[in-house]
């Protein structure tokens, strides 16, 4: 079967909440915050009254009039060996954020976490480079000098790139066995990535070139897949 991927212009997605590694801007209908941390455990907090991400929710509410509990929430870090080291917590994530509307066993556990192998330039390295996750890399600075001898930039993306980049991820997919995903409970196919990319790591110190970063283009419904 060949996947025709085709860009949804002029798509209608609602509100939509990015939290991620080193924004800072509120400015538009899609929020895009940065953590407190450059690290996964702030997510971590999001139950305690006095944690960094409630009191960000009730900043979005109250100052922004920003629905959150009526929003698309995507969580997106690096898995990155160097920062975020607690893989207990990485993976209780994983099963808990599994849906980026509807909370799992609780309305505070809401959002899909998508993590990127080994930092947000694997989704770069996918919208340019044919069998991106084929490549290997211990952490994302080495990456980022790979993508720099080929003057790769995220300025660079455009409507073809984005195709490649799901693409790419979806041949990833049929790599480790994924034949299927579910986008309303994404924990077995995020589980499977995790699992995969673990055991590398622990056998050559490298992750494979893997992004998440498309799934939310393909939640939203930016993205369509038809297979013909």
């Amino acid at each position: 079967m060949r996947n025709k991927i085709n860009l949804v212009k002029n798509k209608r997605i609602g509100r939509v909440l990015f939290i991620v590694e080193g924004l800072d801007d509120v400015n538009s209908s899609i929020f895009v915050i940065n953590t407190k941390e450059s690290n996964i455990k702030d997510i971590e907090d999001i139950k305690n009254a006095d944690g960094y991400l409630n009191n960000l929710f009730v900043k979005l509410i109250n100052k922004y009039q920003f629905p959150v509990d009526k929003s698309a929430i995507y969580y997106i870090f690096d898995r990155d060996f160097d920062s975020n080291k607690d893989a207990k917590l990485i993976e209780k994530l994983i099963y808990k954020l599994r849906n980026s509307r509807d909370g799992f066993d609780d309305e505070y556990d809401k959002g899909l976490l998508l993590l990127s192998y080994p930092a947000i330039e694997s989704f770069i390295t996918a919208n340019f480079i044919e069998d991106a996750w084929n490549l290997q890399f211990q952490n994302g600075s080495d990456l980022k000098r790979y993508l720099h001898n080929f003057q790769y930039t995220s300025q660079r993306i455009n409507e073809e790139s984005l195709i490649s980049s799901v693409n790419e991820l979806l041949k990833a997919f049929d790599k480790l066995g994924v034949s299927e995903y579910d986008l309303d409970d994404f924990y077995k196919t995020n589980k499977i990535v995790y699992d995969y990319e673990e055991n590398n790591y622990k056998e050559k110190r490298k992750y494979n070139v893997i992004s998440l970063l498309s799934i939310a283009l393909l939640d939203l419904g930016l993205i369509e897949i038809d297979i013909t």
